[in-house]
C-alpha cells in the first residue's frame, strides 16, 4: 500500500480551511479514515442481540471485527480512491479460536470515482469477485430534515430510494462541502459521516491532508490499471446500477430469513 505523509488538521482548524480549499488547497489530498462493521439495525435489532445466548454470543463476535478504510480525494479535480486499508479482530470470550473466521457477506476493496463522476468498484460478494461500473447518481437519494451532531459535525439524514437500493441511511455534513463518501454512497451536498446499510455500519474516524499528489496518482493510477484489466476480460464485470439491484435483492432475501417477515419501507 502506498504510504501518504499526513498533517492531521484538527475539526475547527478543518472548517477555517474549507473556504479557501478551492484556492489554495488544491495542490492537497484529503484522507478521510472510515471505520466499517458487520452490524446494522436491519441485520439484527437491539432486541434480538440479546433474545438468546447463542445470538448475543455471535452479536459480540461480529462487533470485534473492524474494517479500516482510507478515501482519499484529490482536492484539484475531486477524484477520489476509497480503499480498504485493514481488518482487525478482538475475538471475545468463546470466541478464542483463530480457525473461526467470519464470513461476511459483502466487503468492498476498492472504490474510484473519476473527475468525470464515474465510479469504478471491486467488491466480494459471497466470496464471489465482482468489478462493477457506474456513476455518482446511481443511488438515488431521499434528503430528510433530520438533524443531529455527529462527532461535533452538523449532519443530515438522508435514505435511499427502496426501489433503487433498500435499507440504506447516511448522514452527512454541509460543514465539510465535499460531495463524497464511503464506497459509492456519494451525490450529496456533503461528506458523509456515517453509513448503514443491511451489511456494515460505517463511521467516521479521522480527516486528515497531504500535499503528496504523487502517492495518491500512483495509488489511483494502479486500481485504475486493475480495473480495466479486469473489465477487458468481463467475467466479472457489472454494471453498478445492476448490481445494487442484486445486493438490494440479497438484502431482502436475507432480512427475510432472519426476521421471518418481509422487507417493507419504515420496518
Amino acid at each position: 500500500m502506498t504510504q501518504f505523509k499526513r498533517s492531521l488538521i484538527p475539526f475547527f482548524l478543518l472548517f477555517t480551511t474549507i473556504t479557501v480549499w478551492g484556492q489554495s488547497k488544491k495542490n492537497e489530498v484529503v484522507k478521510v479514515t472510515y471505520t466499517s462493521s458487520p452490524i446494522s439495525q436491519y441485520r439484527m435489532t437491539e432486541d434480538q442481540m440479546v433474545s438468546t445466548p447463542s445470538k448475543a454470543s455471535t452479536y459480540e463476535f461480529m462487533k470485534g471485527i473492524t474494517d479500516y478504510y482510507s478515501l482519499y480525494i484529490n482536492l484539484e479535480d475531486y477524484s477520489s480512491v476509497y480503499i480498504l486499508d485493514s481488518t482487525v479482530q478482538v475475538r471475545p470470550l468463546g470466541w478464542e479460536n483463530p480457525r473461526i473466521r467470519a464470513s461476511l457477506v459483502d466487503t468492498v476493496l476498492f472504490t474510484l470515482k473519476t473527475p468525470l463522476q464515474k465510479t469504478l468498484k471491486h467488491e466480494w460478494i459471497m466470496n464471489q469477485t465482482f468489478f462493477s461500473e457506474g456513476e455518482v447518481g446511481n443511488i438515488e437519494w431521499e434528503l430528510t430534515n433530520e438533524e443531529k451532531k455527529i462527532n461535533g459535525l452538523n449532519c443530515k439524514k438522508a435514505k435511499s430510494k427502496a426501489k433503487n437500493y433498500p435499507m440504506l441511511i447516511v448522514w452527512y455534513t454541509k460543514d465539510i462541502p465535499i460531495s463524497n463518501g464511503p464506497s459509492v454512497y456519494q451525490g450529496l451536498p456533503g461528506l458523509i459521516i456515517l453509513a448503514e446499510d443491511y451489511f456494515r455500519t460505517i463511521k467516521l474516524h479521522s480527516i486528515e491532508y497531504t500535499e503528496e499528489k504523487e502517492a495518491f496518482k500512483t495509488l489511483y493510477s494502479s486500481k485504475l490499471d486493475h480495473f480495466e484489466r479486469e473489465k477487458e476480460q468481463g467475467k466479472h464485470y457489472d454494471k453498478e446500477p445492476i448490481l445494487l439491484i442484486k445486493k438490494g435483492d440479497l438484502a431482502r432475501s436475507l432480512y427475510e430469513h432472519n426476521h421471518k417477515k418481509p422487507y417493507k419501507e419504515n420496518n
